[in-house]
């Protein structure tokens, strides 16, 4: 190998040694002038990149449902029970009262009419009297009496025109009962006849209010 070879051969090593260690060298540079903390600064905590588990701790069942009033509870069970008497009475006190009104034409004509004043109906009437206001009264009871625990509004409905005809009923009731009482102690007398006309159609009111009170009830 002659001295220009050897000499070219040198020269192409010391070109690739150079190149080799200028990145290392440039890249000690940069981080030399990157980093400025102090040396002895504390290191900067790292962040936690591990997911964070779930928590498993939760109510299967809910939150409890808010407890009912005993007290409240009671009264809706009471109300509930004397409401479904009151329209079993109330047919049973509509079916007498239309008997009561009946008899009690008859029981009229028998004496004011014509019929010769036997007085076969009046025991009737009378006994039917006594039962058709029993019976009215535990009616009226029952509806009346029957606990409000809950607040109602007032509004126009079959309820509303129930209550209604039923005191239309009521006070007709009443005024039968008096009528009825003093026709009979003026018994033979000319006001007698009076009477018991007034009383007779005072009856047919009172089974006509009653007849709706039914009929908006159930119908």
């Amino acid at each position: 190998m002659t001295a220009n070879a050897l000499r070219g051969a040198a020269g192409v090593a010391l070109a690739l040694a150079l190149a080799a260690a200028g990145p290392a060298r440039a890249g000690e540079a940069a981080k030399e002038a990157g980093d400025e903390r102090p040396r002895d600064a504390p290191a900067e905590p790292r962040p936690n990149l591990e997911p964070t588990p779930p928590d498993l701790d939760f109510d299967l069942l809910g939150r409890p449902a808010k407890q009912a009033d005993p007290r409240v509870q009671r009264q809706l069970e009471r109300r509930r029970l004397m409401l479904r008497l009151h329209p079993a009475i109330g047919l049973a006190t509509w079916a007498a009262l239309a008997a009561t009104t009946v008899v009690g034409q008859l029981d009229f004509d028998d004496r004011f009419r014509g019929g010769g004043d036997t007085g076969r109906y009046h025991a009737w009437h009378r006994g039917l009297a006594y039962g058709t206001s029993a019976l009215f009264l535990s009616t009226a009871l029952l509806g009346v009496l029957a606990p409000k625990p809950l607040a109602e509004p007032v509004r126009l409905d079959t309820a509303l025109l129930h209550k209604l005809a039923m005191g239309a009923a009521t006070a007709g009731m009443v005024t039968q009962i008096v009528l009825g009482i003093v026709a009979r102690r003026r018994a033979g007398s000319l006001s007698e006849r009076d009477l018991a006309a007034v009383h007779q159609g005072v009856g047919y009111a009172t089974l006509g209010a009653m007849t709706i009170g039914v009929t908006v009830l159930l119908f």
